[in-house]
């Protein structure tokens, strides 16, 4: 095998391994995206080079603002987004190429909001109801996905951190890990990090989530399953010990054919499982020169 072939898979396997080490962008949402405006909210609207269309309204009782050049428009229910398509459709008729943005100045006195971040099916701020609890924000939000560390889920209160499992919650049924929710606070949901990453010849190569005794055949069928030039008989698994990866080699020929079980490897949280195609690479050739892998490895401990 050339040099150029093994670094190719070298960097393949650094790509994989990174991927474990992503964090999902919850906190990078912007928190505002959800947010719905009503009566009495004052908002900042811009129209590049348009003065007469620039500045702070109030959104009437009746849910409209009032703007020159187009006059009445409803925007009650819409969200910032969705206000600003509205007014640069209808800016449209007077200015042409209208760059319309809408940003909350103050928000209507009596509206407070929570709001809930990362792996729930529909994150955002939500108006906070009177009594509401964790419990009850969760499923307004749809629920938790199903990458979702339960356990880990925190809520930022003020200057204050609180730990919250939600697997005992919503699992488990234990209502002492429902909390009283208050306005204001930022509920996070993370990913959970028990990931394995499947390279190479299958149908979607790519992170999967990790189940407790997830082996080889099952996490290939997550990923669509070999494809014909998969070379079955030849897979690798690579795994860190201490400092350095390990390859553990599986023939899925003999488990298809002969039922050899032990070629059904279990797998642990943070396996790379790579699929070679007909004239791959020799994997003893290949660990031989990662020295790359292991100082990535080394970093991400």
């Amino acid at each position: 095998m050339t040099t150029i072939t093994m670094r190719g898979v070298a960097a393949g396997l650094a790509l994989g391994l990174a991927l474990l080490a992503t964090v999902p962008p919850g906190l990078a949402q912007d928190l505002t995206a959800q947010y719905t405006i009503s009566p009495g909210d004052v908002l900042d609207i811009s129209a590049l080079g348009e003065p007469e269309v620039t500045g702070p309204v109030t959104v009437s009782p009746d849910g409209t603002i009032t703007l020159q050049m187009v006059g009445q428009i409803p925007v009650a229910g819409l969200t910032l987004t969705q206000a600003a398509d509205k007014l640069t459709t209808e800016l449209r008729q007077y200015i042409k190429d209208p760059m319309v943005v809408v940003a909350v100045r103050q928000a209507a006195t009596h509206r407070q909001f929570v709001y809930l971040l990362g792996q729930v099916l529909h994150p955002g701020a939500y108006e906070m109801q009177k009594g509401w609890t964790l419990a009850e924000l969760v499923a307004v939000a749809g629920g938790p996905t199903p990458g979702a560390s339960l356990p880990r889920a925190l809520i930022l209160r003020k200057d204050t951190t609180i730990p919250v499992d939600l697997e005992q919650l919503l699992v488990n049924g234990d209502a002492s890990a429902n909390v009283p929710l208050q306005a204001g606070d930022v509920v996070i949901v993370p990913e959970s990090k028990n990931r394995v990453v499947i390279m190479g010849a299958v149908v979607r190569p790519g992170p999967y989530l990790f189940k407790d005794g997830d082996r080889v055949v099952d996490v290939l069928s997550e990923a669509g399953g070999p494809t014909p030039k998969a070379v079955t008989d030849q897979i690798g698994i690579v795994r860190q010990e201490g400092s350095k990866p390990r390859m553990t080699p599986v023939d899925l020929q003999k488990f298809y054919k002969d039922g050899d079980k032990s070629q059904n490897v279990l797998l642990l949280p943070g396996d790379v499982v790579y699929v070679p195609e007909k004239g791959g690479p020799d994997w003893s050739a290949v660990l031989s020169g990662l020295t790359g892998i292991t100082y990535l490895l080394l970093l991400l401990k």
